[in-house]
């Protein structure tokens, strides 16, 4: 029986990650979103299988969360590591893999600096510093790639949780680039 609710869990964070692995940076909102969604179904489906016995109930609720987040979270590293458009630049594999090593970096005073010495260490004008960021060392690259159509990275639209939209939750680049030119 708790196999196959170990399976249940297994396959709601598998088809989390399908929702969500499309999407080049996931929303914050939408991340939280689908974990509260998948926990009502997780509810549900426990309340349904089984005799009503709060303490197994709740038991088995964070033995399946942990399942979840587990099985979520390996499968997001995985995405980051071996199948994001970023592999192909070199870089630390923990920078690659989640934003605790930036963190720790601006933590310890010397980012700037370990991002020099990346691209000094790859020989490389571009150096991948974050799941979903890289260095680029090269002025002639930066009209490239920012001369198309792209989005404002999800760290912006934290403020617009609380119901704050201005020129600094935006993401939408068109509305931006005129907020901007007006501000």
């Amino acid at each position: 029986m708790m196999v196959s609710r170990n399976l249940c869990a297994v396959s709601l964070a598998i088809g989390s990650q399908i929702f969500l692995s499309p999407i080049p940076e996931v929303s914050t909102v939408k991340v939280v979103l689908t974990y509260f969604t998948t926990n009502v179904a997780l509810a549900a489906y426990l309340l349904t299988s089984a005799p009503f016995q709060l303490l197994g109930l709740i038991t088995q609720f964070i033995s399946l969360n942990i399942t979840f987040i587990f099985t979520a979270i390996t499968l997001t590293l995985i995405r980051r590591l071996y199948f994001s458009p970023l592999c192909k630049f070199p870089g630390p594999r923990l920078a690659a893999a989640s934003k605790l090593w930036a963190a720790n970096e601006y933590r310890l005073g010397r980012h700037s600096l370990t991002v020099r010495e990346l691209h000094r260490e790859y020989n490389s004008d571009i150096v991948r510093i974050g799941p979903n960021e890289v260095s680029i060392r090269n002025v002639d690259a930066v009209e490239k790639i920012y001369k198309g159509k792209y989005t404002r990275g999800t760290f912006y639209e934290v403020g617009a949780i609380n119901g704050e939209f201005n020129l600094n939750t935006t993401r939408n680049n068109k509305v931006h680039a005129v907020w901007r030119r007006i501000w």
